[in-house]
């Protein structure tokens, strides 16, 4: 078994994490708008406002990972402008890969601070891929509450690791 690096995994992670958004987006760009308004009662309400919650989380750690500025999380609402939001956080995911992939071993297992805690870079890595996995997650039990019928993505780890096998 050879031996993988850290700088290995996290570029791997952040490209499952684009792979995992563009599949998402892809789906919701095809359903009816007015349904990523409608009121799910999930923690964010609504698809719409959850997609904006993804980017303001991406946009967030990335400050805090590349540059160690921490920034207010909270990103204006955007009212009605799914479709922009949707654009802006496949943007985000794909500049997480180009420019965090690019931190060497060390400066992966360097120590960061964010708010109160201070870990490693790839700590926060992971923890943004993992936050986004979550609410990827609760997107698709949105679509399921909201009677969406169709083939919804499935965006798990293990699903990207058959997709790079058979691509």
């Amino acid at each position: 078994m050879s031996k993988i690096s850290v700088q290995d995994i996290t570029k791997r992670l952040l490209e499952y994490n684009l792979w995992a958004n563009e599949r998402l987006i892809s789906y919701l760009t095809e359903i009816d708008r007015k349904t990523l308004y409608e009121f799910t009662g999930s923690s964010f309400g609504t698809i719409d406002k959850t997609i904006q919650h993804l980017l303001s989380a991406e946009l967030y750690w990335y400050a805090i990972i590349f540059s160690g500025t921490i920034n207010d999380f909270n990103q204006p609402d955007r009212q009605h402008l799914a479709d922009q939001v949707m654009i802006d956080l496949l943007a985000s995911s794909r500049r997480l890969v180009n420019d965090l992939s690019r931190f060497t071993e060390n400066e992966l297992v360097s120590l960061i601070q964010a708010s109160d805690s201070r870990q490693s870079r790839y700590e926060y890595i992971f923890h943004l891929v993992n936050h986004a996995s979550y609410h990827r997650g609760q997107i698709i039990s949105m679509c399921r509450a909201l009677h969406i019928t169709g083939e919804l993505p499935v965006t798990d780890y293990d699903a990207y690791l058959w997709w790079l096998e058979n691509k």
